[in-house]
C-alpha cells in the first residue's frame, strides 16, 4: 500500500496498492482549496464520496450534482466523472471498492445496487469512513483484519442508506431524536438551542431540559463531545493545521478549540498530536 498528497491539497491524502482481497482500490481523506480540480475519470468498481464541508458541483454520466455537507456520491463502474469548475474550500471522504470480494465475505449484503448515480443525504457514513481512514493511516497489529473489517463495515453503512429506512427500537422522544441526529451528523454547524427549538417546534428551554433528562446532558455538551471525538480522530490520521481544524469542526478560534479539548481530555491539542501514542 502506498500513501502520498497529490499536489494541490491544503491537507489530506490518496492511499493506492491494496491487496485484492481487500475490496479496496484506493482511498482517501482532502481538504481542498478552491482552485484545485478533479479531471474525468472512471473506474472498474463503484466509487463512494462523502461530503464533509463545502460544497461542490459534480458531473457524472452527463448529469450534473451539488453536494453539500453529509451528501453521499456514489459513482457506478464506468461511469465518467468529474469535479466541475471552482467549488471553494471543501473536504471530502472517498473509496473504490470492488463489492466482490465483500460480497463473498458477507453474502448478505449481495443484493443489487443501482446502476445510476446515487446522490443524498447520508451524514452516518461518517462514522464508517473515519474507522477506514484510521485503519488506512495507522499501523496497527492484526492490520489486515481491521482493513477488511473496515471496508465491510463501510458497504454495510452504504447498503443501509440504500435500503428503506431503518426503524428506531430504542424509546425516544423525536425531538430529542431529530436534535442528537443533527448533532451526530453535522456537528461542524455553529447550533444554536433557537435553531433547534425552530426544527422541532419546542421552546428552547423545554427542549434543551427534555434533552439533559433523555441523555444525560444538555446540548452543547454533546456537541462539544461529539467535536472532540472527531477532532481526536484528525489529529491521529490527518496533517490538517490545528487552526484550520477547528474552524472546520465550527469552533469560532483555535483557542476555544484548544480549550474545550483540555477540558474534555485533559492536554491540548498539540500534546495529544505529538503524543508517542499516536
Amino acid at each position: 500500500m502506498s500513501l502520498h498528497r497529490p499536489s494541490g491539497l491544503r491537507a489530506g491524502f490518496h492511499a493506492e496498492g491494496f491487496a485484492g482481497d481487500s475490496g479496496l482500490l484506493h482511498a482517501g481523506e482532502q481538504w481542498v482549496p478552491e482552485q484545485f480540480l478533479i479531471e474525468p475519470h472512471e473506474h472498474p468498481v463503484w466509487e463512494v464520496y462523502l461530503q464533509q464541508h463545502g460544497s461542490t458541483h459534480w458531473v457524472a454520466g452527463g448529469e450534473s450534482y451539488v453536494l453539500h455537507p453529509g451528501h453521499l456520491f456514489a459513482v457506478p463502474p464506468g461511469v465518467t466523472h468529474h469535479l466541475a469548475g471552482r467549488s471553494g474550500n471543501h473536504h471530502f471522504y472517498f473509496a473504490a471498492i470492488d463489492r466482490e470480494p465483500v460480497v463473498r465475505r458477507q453474502p448478505a449484503l449481495a443484493l443489487p445496487w443501482p446502476k445510476t448515480v446515487v446522490h443524498r443525504e447520508a451524514g452516518e457514513l461518517t462514522h464508517a469512513f473515519a474507522q477506514l481512514v484510521r485503519e488506512v493511516t495507522t499501523r496497527y497489529e492484526y492490520a489486515d483484519t481491521g482493513l477488511t473489517l473496515a471496508v465491510d463495515h463501510l458497504m454495510l453503512a452504504v447498503s443501509r442508506c440504500l435500503a428503506p429506512a431503518a426503524v428506531p427500537q430504542l424509546a425516544m422522544h423525536p425531538a430529542v431524536r431529530t436534535v442528537k441526529r443533527l448533532l451526530d451528523q453535522e456537528f461542524h454547524e455553529r447550533w444554536t438551542l433557537r435553531e433547534f427549538g425552530d426544527r422541532t417546534g419546542l421552546a428552547p428551554a423545554y427542549l434543551a431540559e427534555l434533552f439533559t433528562t433523555e441523555l444525560g446532558q444538555p446540548p452543547h455538551r454533546y456537541l462539544n463531545e461529539r467535536r472532540i471525538d472527531r477532532a481526536r480522530q484528525l489529529l491521529e490520521t490527518s496533517d490538517i493545521t490545528i487552526t484550520a481544524l477547528a474552524v472546520s469542526l465550527g469552533f469560532s478560534s483555535s483557542q476555544h478549540f484548544a480549550r474545550v479539548f483540555r477540558q474534555l481530555t485533559g492536554t491540548t491539542p498539540t500534546a495529544f498530536r505529538s503524543s508517542p501514542a499516536q
